[in-house]
């Protein structure tokens, strides 16, 4: 099934992370990459990564429930 633009359904799963700037720098060196630069919204920041195998997640720096 697809959405009215033609897009699948998915999921994205978001991490959070105590430093993004920190872990921009990592990713590349353990073999995933950085598909957005960092976002900034009203809770923090986020962006979006690939893994090796190219499954996409994203992570949150700043204030969000544990």
């Amino acid at each position: 099934m697809l959405s009215r633009d033609g897009v699948p359904p998915s999921w994205m799963p978001y991490f959070g992370h105590e430093d993004l700037d920190a872990l921009l720098g990592r990713v590349a060196e353990l073999g995933g990459r950085a598909l957005s630069e960092p976002v900034a919204v009203p809770s923090g920041r986020f962006a979006v990564f690939a893994d090796p195998q190219g499954a996409v997640f994203a992570v949150v720096t700043g204030d969000y429930d544990n």
